[in-house]
């Protein structure tokens, strides 16, 4: 008896390239085709994006590099420097300086701006009676531009008519040197930039307080938690990335500190305000050289772009971890 052969399986569909006639040749290209015809409408927004994109941004950005790379005025003409401006900046010790003051200013308002936001924020996320009240006056400094800010701030220390030295000075007996002394400058523009933009942050971390799933707080209290373990616990593990978003704005903030100085010290007491971007100003329009100044910006973009990527690659890995 012969045996019975198994069946054969069923051949496979032969693709018989874009212009065969078979169902495995055409249907790539169909699909090619629709997606082509969705682009269609698309297509417009998509140019004014492109040459946006490359008048504001990719552009200027271009100019920038060339900048770098010449010596001269713009209005004398420009001539070709090579790397001369690169190993000026690294020679230069007033830019150091400035990189130093910056440095310490960014010490001492990145905590002071993270703490009291995250606290405010957290008060904020309460419930209690007349909290819309609350929140209008908190965000009302960053509705007022950072010169505005910064002049009210120089009134109100004024060492004659100034209602807070006259205060400092007359009730507590503290002769406070505001913008005389080096450290008590930098400590003093860190309050007034913590002001500004108290009322955007702490906005944003009541967003996130808000945000907690309250079935993990009340199960907290059942198992028996206090107010500060689930703070520490539930609710600061939870709002890391929104606290991580705040980080990464003040720190290029702080790396761009230009108007308070510009308003209140103008780089003194002697050159301990003296921050990168005034220095930056200083060259390009005060009888410095515009190349230079594009340099410098320059080597201040890449190390504001090395510190937000160690601060992105971390929150990456800790969410990996999570």
């Amino acid at each position: 008896m012969t045996p019975v052969s198994a069946r054969a399986p069923a051949p496979a569909t032969v693709a018989t390239g874009p212009g065969g006639s078979g169902t495995g040749g055409t249907a790539p290209a169909r699909r090619r085709l629709r997606r082509l015809g969705e682009l269609g409408p698309a297509l417009p927004f998509l140019v004014a994006k492109v040459l946006l994109f490359g008048t504001f941004i990719a552009f200027p950005f271009a100019y920038t590099v060339y900048l770098t790379f010449q010596r001269g005025s713009l209005l004398s003409g420009l001539t070709f420097a090579g790397l001369e401006n690169y190993r000026n900046v690294l020679r230069d010790t007033l830019f150091h300086e400035t990189l130093r003051n910056t440095a310490l200013f960014m010490v001492v308002v990145i905590p002071l701006t993270i703490v009291v936001t995250c606290a405010v924020g957290l008060l904020l996320s309460s419930r209690i009676r007349g909290m819309r009240i609350y929140r209008s006056l908190i965000y009302t400094p960053s509705l007022l531009s950072i010169v505005v800010a910064g002049l009210i701030w120089k009134m109100l220390i004024d060492g004659e008519t100034g209602p807070l030295d006259r205060f400092t000075s007359g009730v507590l007996g503290l002769d406070v040197p505001w913008l005389t002394d080096g450290t008590t400058a930098i400590v003093f523009l860190s309050v007034v930039t913590l002001w500004t933009s108290i009322g955007f942050y702490s906005l944003l971390f009541m967003a996130a307080f808000n945000n907690v799933d309250l079935d993990l707080v009340d199960a907290a209290r059942i198992d028996g938690a206090g107010g500060w373990q689930i703070l520490t616990r539930i609710k600061l593990p939870l709002i890391r990335p929104v606290a991580q978003v705040v980080l990464v704005l003040v720190t290029i903030n702080a790396v761009q500190l230009f108007d308070l100085v510009y308003v209140m010290t103008q780089g003194g007491p002697g050159t301990a305000t003296y921050t990168a971007m005034w220095y930056v100003y200083q060259n390009a329009f005060n009888g410095g050289s515009v190349p230079y100044a594009a340099t410098m910006s320059l080597v201040l973009l890449l190390i504001t772009a090395v510190i937000a990527g160690i601060f992105i690659s971390r929150s990456r890995s800790e969410a990996d971890d999570v």
